[in-house]
């Protein structure tokens, strides 16, 4: 899932999410106010606090499984 971080400061941070606290590998998907990983498209990674910043989904996860 790719999206776009926003601190109060106006530090913008944009990549994929990776893992977390509660990331679930298999659909892809985090609960965006847990802590998670986020990889930049340049390499860097972050651990990103969910609650302290505003998180914009870009672009959701391209497979979905079905039960």
């Amino acid at each position: 899932m790719r999206v776009l971080c926003s601190t109060i400061h106006g530090t913008d941070v944009e990549g994929e999410v990776i893992g977390g606290e509660s990331f679930d590998p298999e659909t892809e998907t985090c609960d965006m106010e847990s802590v998670f990983t986020l990889r930049c498209d340049d390499g860097r990674l972050y651990q990103v606090h969910g609650w302290l910043v505003d998180v914009t989904i870009l672009e959701k996860p391209s497979k979905f499984y079905l039960m």
